[in-house]
């Protein structure tokens, strides 16, 4: 990573993903403290830490989701289509020989 300061627009972004990721994430966050709580020390690798990788994996995942959702939104309303004039023939549909 850079150690060049941020523009504030920037920064503004980090915070705004920051903000949108850890709402994502919450349920997977809260799933594995309640994995590791439940789980004593003498069986805390194994299929506990199998489902620890899982949940960590969701949540990169649900990271990248919504950065390249935020990347994908639409800032400004799309263009419409202008309407043809007149409708075209669907009758002739190759030239006539002169």
């Amino acid at each position: 990573m850079s150690s060049a300061p941020l523009n504030p627009a920037k920064q503004a972004e980090i915070d705004e993903l920051a903000r949108a990721i850890r709402e994502a994430v919450d349920a997977e966050i809260h799933a594995m403290a309640a994995n590791l709580a439940t789980t004593d020390d003498a069986h805390i690798f194994g299929d506990t830490e199998f489902k620890i990788r899982a949940l960590g994996h969701r949540i990169a995942a649900k990271a990248f989701e919504q950065h390249l959702q935020k990347k994908t939104d639409m800032k400004a309303p799309a263009r419409t289509v202008r309407i043809a004039a007149r409708r075209p023939s669907s009758t002739r549909t190759a030239r006539t020989p002169p």
